[in-house]
């Protein structure tokens, strides 16, 4: 046990993703880009609804200063027999938590940051019962799918004590 914390140290210093050593413990931090590599793996993502075809891809994390979330934004497409495809924008927003079990990030409370169609702002338009029906289905999106891993082969997921953003960094803590 102690000789593969020692390993994941000297991993992780060698990545250069050390953020701080201190009091509560190792933490490293994982950039907007490697979020993005993970989610490109999981994408695209397809699902046949009774009104038409509703594609997500091309996605994309964001870490902005000065909030304590993970965006998440995709090209989403929309496309049945009545019109011609659509294409648009969406970006979402949540909170990371990390799952011990499957070594995994997931999202969580989700906000609908950003939906845009053709050129149109559709985001403002989601309000009552409209929200009150998607936001449950993205939720659900964000608890089965992972925006980040660690490598499942290894011992890491067992000393992660703390997940974070701040600074528009996400920030992992490693304990004992």
């Amino acid at each position: 046990m102690k000789k593969n914390l020692i390993l994941l140290l000297i991993t992780l210093f060698l990545s250069g993703c050390v953020h701080s050593i201190n009091q509560q413990g190792l933490t490293i931090r994982v950039p907007a880009s490697q979020i993005t590599q993970s989610l490109e793996q999981q994408f695209p993502v397809s699902q046949n609804f009774q009104y038409g075809k509703v594609t997500l891809q091309n996605p994309k994390a964001l870490l902005q200063a000065g909030s304590d979330r993970v965006q998440a934004g995709t090209t989403i497409g929309f496309s049945n027999t009545l019109i011609p495809a659509q294409t648009g924008s969406l970006m979402i927003s949540g909170k990371p938590i990390f799952d011990a079990k499957t070594g995994a990030v997931y999202l969580t409370q989700p906000n609908i940051d950003k939906l845009e169609f053709n050129g149109y702002k559709l985001a403002s338009f989601m309000q009552g019962p409209l929200k009150d029906a998607i936001i449950p289905l993205i939720n659900e999106v964000f608890r089965t799918r992972p925006i980040y891993r660690l490598d499942q082969n290894s011992l890491q997921s067992a000393f992660v004590k703390n997940i974070r953003v701040v600074n528009g960094e996400l920030l992992l803590t490693f304990g004992l």
